[in-house]
C-alpha cells in the first residue's frame, strides 16, 4: 500500500512538472509573436543658428543713407557693397525712414551674419548669406486683417484734442479733417458741443494661431462714412469707388465733396487776425485796413494751394516778405501768401498747380511778430473776406453709377446710425466697432 502511494504521487509530480514546461513553452511562443517595446527616446531640437546669434538694435538717422549706417555699424570689411546691393535688390534704398529700426545679427566668433531692416509692422527686410556664403535679400511680409471701426464723439476744445481723448491716434485725425477740408477749418470752426462720427479701414496683424482673432492693430485706412454735426449744419460724406482705381468723397446727394477751395491752405494753425477794415499793426502801431487772414503756424509748415490755379508772382517785400501769388482757374480769383520762410523747391512763375500743391512753407520774413501765414483772397481784383466766399460743389456722379453709390449711402449710413447709437459716458465717447461687411460699390469684386 505504502509503495502504490509512493508511485502515485511520484506520477503526479512528473505530471505537474511536465504541464509546466509545456505552460512555459506555450508562453513563450505566443510571447516571442509580439516584440518587445522599444525605449522612446526623447527627440533632440537642435536651436535655430539665430538662437546663438548677438543681437545689436539700431534706428534710422536724419540724413542716413544705407552707405552711411553701413560705415557707421561696422559691417564686414570689403563686403560693404555686396550687402547694399543684395538690400537694393528687394527694397529701394532711397525710402529708409528716420526713426525706423533695424538689428544686426553676429555669430559666436563675431562674424556678421545677418541684416534686418524694420520697413513697417508687417514688412521686414533682410539681408543673409546664402549656402554659397553670398549675400542675398528677402523679404518677410506678414498677413494683414481688415475692419471696419466706427469711432464718434463730442468736441470738448478742439478736434484733436477731442480725438485724443477718445484714445484715438493723430494718424485718424489727420484723416478725418482731410475729408473734411473743404468745409472746416478744424482749428477755428469746431465749437463746444459739436458731435462727429466716423466708419474707416482698420489694419491688424493677422494672428494665425488664432485664426477668428486679431493681432496688433497696424495702422488705418481710408475714411468710408463721416459726418459733422454742428448746431445749425449737418456735413455728411460716403466714400464711393467709381472704377477700379478711382474714388473719392460724396455728399448724399452723389455730387463731389471736393470744392473748388480748401476752406484753409494750412493743415494746421490758428487765426489771429481776421479780415478787417481797420486794425492796428502790431509793429508800425497804427490803425489801418487789414484785408487778409493772418493765420499763426509753427515755422516750416507747408503752405498748400487752396485750388487748381498757375503761380503769377513770387518774390520779396519789405512788409509781407518771400510771397506767391496764383491766379486760379476761375480767373477771377487770385490769391497771395506772406511772411514765407522759403519757397517749394520747383516753385516757378507759371508753373501749374493742383489743388494741395505745395508752394511754400510757413515764415517771419517782412514785417511780422512771429512766425504766420498773411493770406490775401482777391474776387476780380479786390480783397474779400476767404471766410465768405461761397464755395461751389464738386460734379455730380454720372447717372449710370447712382444706383450703386445709393447702396453704398445707405449701408454706410446705417452702420454710422448704430455707431452713433451706443452708449455715451461724459463728453469723450470711445471708438466701438461697426459692422465689418464690406459694402457694395461700382466696382465688381
Amino acid at each position: 500500500m505504502r509503495s502504490c502511494t509512493i508511485n502515485q504521487i511520484g506520477g503526479f509530480r512528473m505530471k505537474s512538472a511536465l504541464y509546466f514546461i509545456g505552460g512555459l513553452l506555450v508562453m513563450g511562443m505566443y510571447g516571442g509573436c509580439k516584440e518587445k517595446p522599444a525605449a522612446v527616446q526623447p527627440a533632440v531640437v537642435k536651436p535655430a543658428p539665430e538662437a546663438r546669434w548677438l543681437r545689436s538694435d539700431g534706428q534710422v538717422l536724419r540724413g542716413d543713407t544705407l552707405e552711411k549706417i553701413v560705415a557707421r555699424d561696422c559691417f564686414p570689411s570689403g563686403q560693404s557693397q555686396a550687402i547694399i546691393r543684395a538690400f537694393a535688390s528687394v527694397f529701394d534704398v532711397r525710402k529708409l525712414v528716420v526713426g525706423k529700426r533695424y538689428c544686426l545679427y553676429h555669430d559666436s566668433t563675431g562674424r556678421f551674419q545677418r541684416f534686418d531692416y524694420f520697413a513697417e509692422p508687417e514688412r521686414t527686410i533682410h539681408v543673409e548669406r546664402d549656402s554659397a556664403m553670398e549675400w542675398h535679400g528677402r523679404v518677410t511680409q506678414l498677413a494683414l486683417v481688415k475692419r471696419i471701426k466706427g469711432v464718434r464723439g463730442r468736441i470738448t476744445g478742439s478736434l484733436y484734442e477731442s480725438m485724443l481723448a477718445a484714445g484715438e491716434s493723430a494718424e485718424l485725425i489727420t484723416l478725418f479733417s482731410d475729408v473734411f477740408q473743404w468745409d472746416l477749418d478744424f482749428f477755428s470752426d469746431p465749437k463746444q458741443g459739436d458731435e462727429y462720427a466716423l466708419l474707416c479701414e482698420a489694419y491688424h496683424l493677422a494672428d494665425p494661431s488664432q485664426p477668428d482673432s486679431l493681432g496688433a492693430f497696424v495702422r488705418y485706412g481710408r475714411i468710408l462714412a463721416g459726418e459733422y454735426l454742428q448746431k445749425h449744419r449737418r456735413l455728411a460724406t460716403i466714400y464711393f469707388q467709381t472704377s477700379e482705381d478711382r474714388g473719392g468723397y460724396y455728399d448724399l446727394s452723389g455730387h463731389s465733396f471736393q470744392k473748388t477751395f480748401l476752406k484753409s491752405p494750412l493743415s494746421y494753425g490758428r487765426v489771429t487776425s481776421r479780415f478787417s477794415g481797420g486794425r492796428r499793426h502790431p509793429i508800425l502801431k497804427v490803425v489801418r485796413a487789414h484785408y487778409a487772414i493772418d493765420i499763426a503756424a509753427p515755422a516750416g509748415t507747408p503752405v498748400m494751394a487752396p485750388a487748381d490755379g498757375t503761380v503769377i508772382e513770387k518774390g520779396y517785400n519789405s512788409g509781407i516778405g518771400y510771397f506767391v501769388k496764383i491766379r486760379h482757374k476761375n480767373p477771377h480769383f487770385v490769391t497771395l501768401y506772406g511772411h514765407l520762410s522759403r519757397f517749394a523747391a520747383d516753385l516757378e512763375v507759371g508753373r501749374a498747380l493742383r489743388q494741395r500743391d505745395v508752394i511754400g512753407y510757413v515764415g517771419s520774413t517782412g514785417l511780422a511778430t512771429g512766425p504766420h501765414l498773411h493770406y490775401v483772397f482777391y474776387e476780380n481784383g479786390r480783397p474779400v473776406n476767404p471766410d465768405k466766399i461761397k464755395n461751389s460743389s464738386g460734379d455730380p456722379l454720372p447717372a449710370l453709377l447712382k444706383p450703386a453709390f445709393m447702396a453704398v449711402r445707405d449701408q454706410r449710413l446705417q452702420q454710422l446710425a448704430a455707431v452713433v447709437a451706443q452708449p455715451a459716458s461724459g463728453d469723450s465717447l470711445a471708438a466701438v466697432p461697426a459692422a465689418s461687411s464690406a459694402a457694395p460699390s461700382a466696382v465688381k469684386d
